[in-house]
């Protein structure tokens, strides 16, 4: 092998090593479960019947695991992220906090009247310059920013938060989720997808999205 073609080589390595390190993949046990950038599927629950309008994600943060459990309904799921205890809730009253102490609510989620749905609780951690894989949801999608920023891309539009904001993408969007800002991303996610279709699906050929600068 020629030195060009070895230096050719080497370089065509790095950068898919570069790119393979940018790219974050949502599994049900990630590095953010040890405090590394990745995103965790934690848990996915179905709804008894369709949400009544106006669907309102709202979020309440407990001392304890086995609290936020003790507070779980049928439009409720508690789960564990960045060393609290969660309640994800699926409510249009949210003045009950369920002993637990009021963070935020996001809202209202646009869903389809008459279909029945499932929870799906995520967390994600992205360091600026990490994104996903591009992919779509049977359902919205909407994030709840605790540290940095983020910018989704979709083809029609970007969808910026940050901390101590939220933000919803509706069903069927293409997307690609980017950290960004100076410092890492911290995000609590919630999918309400078709409850009788799996959460999300991956796209594997090359879409144009909207840039985020």
């Amino acid at each position: 092998m020629s030195r060009y073609l070895t230096l050719c080589v080497a370089v065509a390595t790095l950068a898919s090593n570069s790119a393979r390190a940018q790219l974050v993949r949502c599994t049900p046990e990630s590095p953010e479960r040890h405090g590394q950038p990745g995103c965790t599927i934690v848990s996915d629950k179905r709804l008894p019947s369709p949400p009544p309008a106006p669907v309102l994600w709202h979020l309440d943060e407990f001392s304890s695991l086995a609290a936020a459990k003790r507070a779980e309904g049928p439009w409720s799921l508690a789960i564990e992220a960045y060393g609290s205890s969660w309640l994800y809730s699926i409510e249009r009253d949210t003045s009950n906090h369920h002993g637990g102490r009021h963070r935020a609510v996001v809202g209202p989620i646009p869903t389809q009247p008459s279909r029945l749905y499932s929870m799906m609780a995520m967390s994600a951690h992205f360091l600026p310059g990490q994104f996903s894989v591009i992919h779509t949801h049977p359902g919205p999608e909407a994030w709840w920013v605790l540290e940095g920023e983020q910018c989704l891309q979709t083809t029609r539009m970007t969808i910026t938060a940050a901390a101590g904001h939220g933000a919803i993408v509706a069903e069927g969007d293409t997307m690609r989720m980017v950290g960004t800002g100076s410092g890492p991303r911290k995000a609590l996610v919630l999918i309400l997808h078709d409850a009788d279709k799996p959460g999300g699906f991956t796209l594997e050929a090359p879409i144009p999205l909207k840039s985020c600068r």
